[in-house]
């Protein structure tokens, strides 16, 4: 009898892995809406710096979730792509 168990496990590890690396890269898509607010949002200096600190909590939010649901494995990857 083939248990149906052990076969889905490996694509459920590699589901998590990859909705973490996406959630990862995600998260550095941030930076590049800072120039957008700064710029070209009509708002006062105090409203700007608000968004900007609620968008990056928001980024560093993602980037931890990710970061979980990737685990060990995804963080060195990661972490391999950022030091080349």
């Amino acid at each position: 009898m083939i248990d149906a168990t052990r076969r889905r496990a490996p694509n459920a590890r590699r589901v998590r892995f990859l909705a973490g690396i996406a959630l990862m890269a995600v998260s550095f898509l941030v930076y590049p809406a800072y120039s957008v607010i700064i710029l070209f949002l009509p708002l006062s200096g105090e409203i700007k710096v608000g968004v900007i600190v609620a968008v990056s909590l928001l980024s560093w939010g993602v980037f931890s979730a990710g970061i979980f649901l990737a685990g060990r494995e995804g963080y060195d990857r990661l972490k391999g792509l950022w030091k080349r």
